[in-house]
């Protein structure tokens, strides 16, 4: 089974994205939350509330807008990582990553 994921970028660009079975599953549920939690502390994003509180949409949301335009045209190993980590973790067979208008 493949897994189609979109993202449409700030300026209106769109990319898509067909993942493998095999990167999607490398992660189950749980290890998946974990790997998108780490890699938003990696990157020093803080969160967006002054609780402190995050919502899982929001770490996906905030690692996407970190990317630039160039690397979602050509995607690395580590941006497929996290598309996969992204499938996974929402459990949908099909996502789409709205950066212009801020929603999955």
């Amino acid at each position: 089974m493949n897994y189609p994921v979109s993202v449409v970028l700030r300026d209106g660009g769109h990319h898509n994205f067909i993942l493998r079975e095999d990167e999607v599953d490398a992660f189950d549920a749980s290890s998946a939350w974990q790997w998108i939690a780490q890699a938003f502390e990696e990157a020093g994003l803080e969160p967006p509330s002054p609780t402190g509180k995050i919502l899982l949409k929001d770490q996906i949301m905030m690692l996407a807008l970190e990317q630039k335009p160039a690397d979602w045209a050509t995607p690395t190993a580590a941006l497929r990582k996290f598309l996969a980590a992204v499938v996974k973790s929402l459990g949908r067979p099909t996502v789409t990553i709205d950066l212009l208008n801020y929603k999955l």
